[in-house]
């Protein structure tokens, strides 16, 4: 029945969808009196259709709650041992789900620009409808065509269960909130197409396209740090970015976003760029729809992420190439509207500034996007996964990237207008050169008195150079004109604070997401001096294991089970851990010695666990790390044990543990300064929500010089 119902919903999306695009287009290519008409009817069918698609996403979602194996997909991806809150996760563990759950956010936002829109933007709102309905119906049809989630299968009493990597707390919040980034492209990306096939020009447009930019950017940021949280949680391996193809695929419409966040501002202020700013918005869109093609066309095989190849892949490539002809001959054929009136006077202007800034970011990107189809062309042509750039290479040229990065960061704020001239740049940079170069010189002296000044640490000092350049305009910003207020009103300088960011968001609000880009700097430096060792740890040794400035003062080793018996609790142990048969009779006493017989509520697996107690500078710290055994899926995962603080983390997995010896064999990572990528990211988090909707427009004018 719940098939026969999805399905059909399913086609009456697509249908009212495509003749809502039909009404409209006809009453645009007739130019009729009743125009207006033609396209409330369209419209209105549009939200039908997109009223369905929610309706079915609710439906499949009670499917899962309800543990209903009727349905094929929720029988691959559910089961009825799997908690109840990882069930709703478990909706977009599948291909079929996910894209479900992506036409469900496309919805939500069609109908917001229908709702929001109706009564503005009329010259370009039935174009901008025309071609996100175009999007909208390719994905729906998609769905209904070749990945139908309500495919029905019968005599299923339990299904096979999410994999136990994703029955984490983040599968309810990363996967949504990274399709709401890509998706939140879809309108600037419709409207600036729209304006260019209409002929029109208008400032209201670049606005809100900024503000949808923005709000996408800042939900897609928010996404990629919440993923690599989970990996840092999840996956056991000590780190939270391993360049994965499929994590460069969200990465590279952030950078090209980041770059049309800061030109954008030059088109506001001075009217330039719009070209430029054009083929920003368009590559964005098309490299969400390159990513989603990353991710289904099974071209990457070495990713966790990526699902198992299907039909659907190579529809989604068509589709990006669909779109990427529609906008480059779009921009081709209006080429001429977006020669700038003006141009660039000066290489020290803030223009120029903001342009050297997008070339960076899009340099970065177009670097990011060989690297994945390098290996993947030359599968093809030479028939071997020839792979020329490596986790090593990634990190050296993003290190250069940041060398440049910081730069501009610093100097960009300090620039004027049109052109700065000569006596302005040196009266601006005397000090925070200084200062730059008097910690740079400081750090190397470290380095040579108290280590060595290898590569990696040359490397700091120049990064901790660059820090402080940068560092010192965004203080300098705040502090200068807080103290004039303070100083001429005799304001709170907390309220005086406030004022400066509530008469110019955009600009402060920037800033304070440049001092968070910052703080996850000095955590990614931070990664260059991680180490990595293995321990066995041994109840009977009578020395002291010393682990950085941790001491093992002892360890207790347990099992919780579900409601098993326990000869087949020491099968399963006995097998998955290779224990020879003749061992058996002395391995099972050992393991029924230290089986805990309380009901630990572990309904899907049991867990080896070692709790190991550490003294750490005089402190005593008892960290348990598990080793989980999952029935359905037949996995078994590592769980961490974690000791943080605001300079290093403890970081260790479970390897083995040795009944007979009473032993254990660990993994330890020693990370430093990752928590300064999680409140850099929070701070990020912050100034976005400043910049988004600002109180006053960006003025462009230099607080500095405030009176």
């Amino acid at each position: 029945m719940i098939s026969i119902f999805g399905t059909s919903l399913n086609f009456l999306s697509l249908l009212f969808c495509l003749i809502g695009l039909s009404i409209i287009a006809f009453g645009q290519i007739n130019n009729t009196r009743n125009r207006l008409v033609y396209i409330k009817a369209g419209t209105n069918a549009i939200l039908s259709s997109c009223i369905i698609v929610i309706i079915c996403f609710l439906a499949l979602l009670i499917e899962f709650l309800s543990d209903s194996f009727d349905l094929k997909f929720v029988a691959n991806t559910s089961s009825i041992s799997t908690p109840l809150i990882y069930k709703i996760g478990a909706l977009w563990a599948g291909s079929a789900g996910s894209l479900l759950l992506w036409n469900t956010i496309v919805s939500i936002y069609f109908m917001y620009f229908i709702l929001k829109f109706k009564t503005r933007l009329q010259e370009i709102y039935p174009t901008t409808i025309l071609i996100m309905g175009f999007i909208y119906a390719c994905f729906v049809g998609f769905l209904y065509f070749l990945q139908n989630p309500f495919e029905p299968v019968f005599g299923i009493v339990d299904g096979r269960g999410t994999g136990p990597n994703l029955q984490h707390i983040l599968m309810l919040i990363h996967p949504p909130l990274l399709y709401t980034g890509y998706i939140g492209f879809l309108i600037p990306f419709s409207m600036t197409l729209a304006a260019l096939i209409e002929g029109k020009d208008k400032k209201d447009y670049v606005n809100i396209n900024r503000s949808h930019v923005l709000f996408a950017w800042l939900i897609l940021t928010v996404a990629i740090i919440l993923g690599g949280r989970w990996a840092y949680l999840e996956l056991g391996w000590g780190g939270y970015w391993a360049w994965d193809p499929v994590e460069n695929a969200s990465l590279m419409p952030w950078l090209v976003s980041t770059a049309y966040l800061h030109s954008i501002l030059v088109e506001q202020r001075r009217g330039m760029l719009k070209l430029w700013n054009v083929i920003l918005v368009s590559i964005i869109y098309c490299l969400t729809i390159l990513g989603v093609y990353l991710v289904r066309g099974g071209l990457i095989k070495e990713s966790v992420h990526s699902f198992a190849e299907s039909e659907i892949g190579g529809w989604f490539l068509a589709l990006f190439f669909v779109l990427f002809v529609f906008s480059f001959v779009t921009i081709l054929i209006r080429f001429k509207s977006l020669k700038p009136r003006e141009k660039i006077e000066s290489f020290s202007s803030r223009e120029s500034g903001f342009l050297y800034n997008n070339v960076l970011f899009v340099g970065i990107m177009i670097f990011i996007l060989f690297a994945i189809f390098q290996p993947i062309f030359s599968s093809i042509i030479f028939d071997r996964n020839i792979k020329l750039v490596n986790q090593s290479g990634y990190n050296q040229i993003a290190a250069l990237f940041g060398y440049f990065l910081l730069a501009l960061m610093g100097v960009a704020p300090f620039l004027g207008w049109k052109k700065t001239n000569r006596s302005e740049l040196k009266r601006i940079f005397k000090v925070p050169i200084s200062l730059s170069l008097f910690t740079g010189l400081t750090s190397v002296l470290f380095f040579w008195i108290f280590s060595r000044l290898s590569l990696m640490n040359f490397s700091v000092c120049i990064y901790v150079s660059l820090i402080t350049f940068v560092s010192y305009g965004i203080f300098d910003e705040f502090i200068r004109v807080i103290y004039k207020r303070v100083k001429k009103r005799n304001e709170n300088p907390l309220i005086a604070f406030w004022f400066i960011i509530k008469t110019n968001q955009s600009r402060y609000g920037g800033y304070i997401v440049h001092l968070g880009f910052l703080m996850m700097i000095i955590g990614f430096i931070g990664r260059g001096y991680e180490s990595k060792a293995d321990y066995e740890i041994n109840a009977k040794s009578s020395e002291d294991l010393i682990i950085d400035d941790y001491t093992v003062v002892s360890f207790n080793n347990f099992i919780e089970k579900s409601d098993i018996p326990n000869d087949l609790l020491i099968d399963e142990l006995m097998s998955r851990n290779e224990i020879p048969a003749a061992l058996r009779s002395e391995y099972e006493q050992s393991v029924l010695e230290i089986i805990n017989r309380v009901d630990s509520g572990r309904t899907n697996h049991f867990a080896e666990i070692a709790e190991i107690r550490f003294n750490y500078k005089g402190e005593i710290i008892n960290l348990p790390v598990e080793k989980r055994f999952y029935y359905s899926p037949n996995e078994i995962t590592k769980e961490i044990a974690l000791d943080s603080n605001i300079i290093k983390d403890l970081y260790i997995i479970l390897n083995r543990v040795d009944y007979i010896s009473n032993s254990i064999q660990i993994t330890v990572w020693i990370n430093y300064l990752v928590n300064w990528v999680w409140i850099g990211a929070v701070i990020i988090l912050i100034g976005g929500i400043i910049s988004l909707y600002p109180f006053a427009p960006y003025s462009g004018k230099l607080s500095r010089n405030y009176d």
